[in-house]
């Protein structure tokens, strides 16, 4: 009988568990599945838990859009009834435009040209705004529409693309065309020409892109936990509490991975009298808890960028791999939220997100009606959940972030009541941990990111910042990455 060969798993976010259910899937027995994570929880860039009082946190507010096809498909093999935790919207979004202090409402639809016809009617644009984006979008539409080389747009930023192809100054202030770009965390710099209209073809060939929703609880409980359980189920084996700090190679094969324990409170300030809850830098590991392991045939990292460019220090043949060495190139962001748990209910109800706030935090969504926990507790009025980055208010105190998302919110239609003293409780959620950061999508990253396959024979990469059939980062991306490499594997076991 023919040895099984041993697979390892790194990372139990969307990569990791598509990865991990791909191999037991289609191994028919042939391989025996490891499945490691740094932490305690299971989703990576998008896991949630429960605090002391069991107020649900989560990384952040997670979109699940209706093209996100073979995600909802591996949760329903892990019998995960999808559609009964998710909370649509329509399709809609509110922008909040400065220029006019107003709320605008815009709605994506099933197609291009219907999506073109609806932001014609978006009343945060003058009428000569929306004839010049009408012949913006016909001068433009091979580009729009797939039927152009656009990887030779990485190089250039999405601005300066529109801008030089004859879209107006005025538009790329508004606060809809901020959001276009925002939605992938990577202001206050620009975002690459390329990758934005990569994600327009994805969306523009899928009639499901109307379907725009958020789960109705924790992404860990509701969706990862049940898929953790189904590979469990199929023989595969889980570990916590384990980060990979270097991969030994044996000419073009990995011949072991060392892991150590993380210190699971030593990432996290202690320190308080700033009033900043912060994870600092990397997770530091115990120490004498370094150990090889060799219980290995076939290695799936997925890892984020960030983490991935900490493995090996200072080991010159490792990174000396031209692949590998590019990869430092690839720059990272934190990702920050703002969790408020008001007495006082908004006097509107919008039931998605509105987009185009100042500050780090651009986006507000009330949760009230999303959550279960939430929908009938006396105790809230709202939940909201501000999402943004970091960057550029890195010193900022928890208390001045709070009071600046109160003082931006004050402006909406509906927030009239939300103020400092009904707040019950709130959480700001900092992630400066690199296993929590999500990669910079900035104009000329194309040729720094790599691809599935590498140059050491038994070990493939996936996530959302690896290079594969979308190429933008979200969680389908990684899924299907996941599922890529988990194919790989297969077709050499």
């Amino acid at each position: 009988m023919a040895a099984r060969n041993r697979v390892l798993v790194v990372g139990a976010g969307p990569a990791g568990l598509a990865a991990a259910a791909r191999l037991l899937e289609e191994g028919q027995g042939r391989l025996d599945v490891r499945l490691v994570t740094l932490g305690h929880h299971v989703g990576g860039k998008a896991d949630s838990w429960r605090d002391r009082k069991g107020r649900l946190i989560d990384h952040g507010q997670h979109v699940v859009l209706g093209w996100y096809r073979e995600m909802k498909a591996l949760l329903r093999r892990a019998g995960v009834d999808v559609e009964a935790h998710l909370v649509g919207n329509g399709g809609r979004t509110f922008f909040y435009e400065p220029r006019d202090e107003g709320v605008h409402e815009l709605k994506v639809a099933r197609n291009p040209l219907h999506v073109l016809l609806l932001a014609l009617g978006y009343s945060g644009l003058s009428a000569g705004e929306k004839a010049n984006i009408a012949g913006f979008v016909i001068s433009n539409f091979a580009s729009f529409a797939g039927g152009q080389d656009i990887e030779q747009f990485d190089d250039i930023c999405f601005t300066a693309w529109c801008l030089q192809n004859g879209l107006s100054p005025s538009i790329v202030q508004t606060s809809a065309f901020y959001a276009s770009r925002d939605a992938q965390l990577n202001w206050p710099g620009e975002i690459s020409a390329y990758l934005m209209m990569q994600q327009m073809h994805v969306v523009g060939r899928d009639y499901r892109t109307t379907s725009y929703a958020f789960c109705d609880g924790g992404m860990s409980e509701r969706f990862w936990g049940p898929l953790l359980r189904y590979i469990q189920g199929m023989g595969g084996e889980f570990r916590m509490m384990r980060k990979l700090t270097a991969l030994e190679l044996d000419g073009d094969r990995v011949s072991g991975a060392i892991f150590a324990e993380p210190e699971s409170a030593g990432h996290h300030r202690v320190d308080r009298s700033e009033h900043r809850s912060a994870f600092e830098g990397p997770v530091p590991v115990k120490p004498e808890t370094r150990a090889l392991d060799q219980e290995l045939d076939h290695v799936i990292c997925t890892l984020p960028a960030s983490a991935f460019r900490l493995l090996n220090p200072g080991d010159d043949r490792f990174w000396g791999i031209p692949e590998f060495a590019r990869i430092q190139n690839v720059r990272s962001v934190a990702p920050l939220g703002l969790q408020v748990w008001h007495r006082e209910r908004l006097t509107r109800r919008y039931d998605t997100v509105i987009a185009g706030l100042e500050g780090p935090l651009r986006y507000v969504i009330d949760n009230k009606h999303i959550i279960r926990d939430y929908r009938n507790n006396p105790r809230y009025g709202a939940v909201l959940y501000f999402v943004g980055q970091e960057t550029g208010y890195e010193e900022w105190g928890d208390e001045d972030l709070l009071g600046l998302c109160l003082e931006n919110v004050a402006k909406l239609p509906g927030f009239e009541r939300i103020d400092r003293k009904g707040v019950d409780h709130y959480r700001i959620v900092r992630h400066r941990s690199p296993a929590k950061q999500y990669f910079l999508t900035e104009p000329g990253t194309l040729k720094y990111r790599p691809f599935v396959r590498t140059p050491i024979s038994n070990l493939k990469l996936a996530g959302d910042w690896v290079r594969g059939e979308l190429d933008f980062p979200c969680m389908e991306t990684a899924v299907r990455s996941g599922i890529e490499a988990a194919d790989a594997v297969l077709e050499a076991a």
